[in-house]
């Protein structure tokens, strides 16, 4: 992203700094980073919440992450490892963090990979990635094959393998094995609610519909979980 983003996002995090008339905290809300980790340093810098190491000096402020920093840019590892280092960081300052559900992070666990970019998949390589790869293949290949042949009944063994390899690109295989709902990071996020209220302010990726308005928010955040 560009100087001119994240600057626009640095003065945005400071317009939604908010104080809670119920609970007296200083909130600060900032969604949509959406792999831009430099945009999330800026923002945080900017709110006075965490310098560029994650160590927390936001006191007792409430950080609230609307939701969707997966997909679209590259560095969304990097932006789940420094939001989790500050959810255990803040506590110790008096301070918290509260991330919240949004579509991308559903559909990354739910297997919708529509917007992931290259680079996120890049993240999870390692030097045993092609390796990987080919035993994952090897060990799937007919049903890999039978499913290719749906579309190209004639295509050869060796044709589905390239096929596999073109449509999987290194730390793919990885980033699925931690993103899916048993996976580490699956498990994070569905711990997370997709509600939550702070003083008498709701927060929410995307707005809330007049149908789930009508629920309560334990049991949105339960259904969404589930």
């Amino acid at each position: 992203m560009g100087l001119l983003r994240r600057v626009l996002n640095a003065m945005l995090a400071i317009l939604l700094v908010a104080a809670s008339p119920a609970a007296a905290e200083r909130i600060v809300a900032v969604g949509d980073l959406h792999g831009d980790h430099e945009a999330l340093l800026d923002i945080a810098a900017a709110a006075g919440v965490s310098d560029e190491q994650g160590r927390w000096t936001g006191g007792q402020t409430v950080l609230v992450q609307l939701g969707d920093f997966a997909d679209r840019g590259p560095d969304s590892l990097k932006i789940i490892r420094y939001l989790q280092g500050l959810e255990v960081a803040a506590p110790t300052g008096g301070g918290k963090v509260v991330i919240l559900v949004g579509n991308h992070e559903a559909m990354n666990v739910t297997g919708d990979l529509r917007y992931v970019h290259p680079g996120e998949y890049a993240a999870f390589a390692t030097r045993n990635s092609a390796k990987f790869r080919d035993r994952v293949f090897d060990e799937n290949r007919k049903a890999v094959l039978a499913q290719y042949r749906q579309t190209d009944a004639g295509m050869s063994l060796e044709h589905a393998r390239r096929r596999f390899v073109e449509e999987t690109p290194l730390g793919m295989l990885e980033h699925r094995k931690v993103w899916k709902p048993s996976g580490d990071i699956g498990r994070w996020i569905s711990a997370r609610p997709a509600i939550v209220r702070i003083g008498d302010t709701l927060f929410a990726h995307g707005g809330i519909s007049a149908e789930f308005a009508a629920r309560s928010i334990e049991e949105i955040n339960a259904e969404i979980s589930a």
